[in-house]
């Protein structure tokens, strides 16, 4: 191997090295903007995809859910109900996103459903704090 081979291996793999350490602070950089609208309608497709052709995937889903938090009786026989339902929902869900991926529909490329894809978690609900009413409220004592 000759000497100009081997700087150009070294200067590949030194260009290797840096471009993959710069590619980190790059995708924190993206993080922080919105993506841009062919990035979600992008996504939009490929979630539909996912959705369309996994959606069978909410059955079992379903059943091993309602098991695990609400016992094992319900999973056998509420969870293959919810799972059906699910699978119908997820299934025309992905269709829907397939079909109408170039539009903004819902607003922003957003998803349908919640998770976005079947084999990611179920969302937590958050909690609100009780916001105080601009107004004070009259009690019944102050007419």
């Amino acid at each position: 191997m000759s000497t100009a081979g081997g700087r150009t291996i070294g200067v590949l793999i030194l260009t290797l090295v840096c471009l993959s350490l710069a590619g980190p602070a790059g995708a924190l950089a993206e993080e922080q903007s919105p993506p841009a609208v062919p990035a979600r309608i992008g996504t939009k497709l490929v979630r539909g995809l996912a959705n369309l052709v996994t959606g069978v995937g909410e059955f079992p889903k379903q059943i091993y859910l309602i098991g695990k938090n609400e016992g094992w009786v319900q999973g056998t026989f509420r969870g293959p109900v919810e799972g059906l339902g699910m699978v119908i929902a997820r299934t025309v869900a992905g269709a829907y996103e397939v079909l109408t991926f170039p539009i903004p529909l819902p607003p922003g490329y957003q998803p349908m459903l919640l998770p976005e894809y079947v084999w990611q978690l179920e969302p937590t609900p958050q909690l609100t704090v009780p916001v105080e009413p601009a107004a004070p409220m009259l009690k019944p004592d102050d007419r």
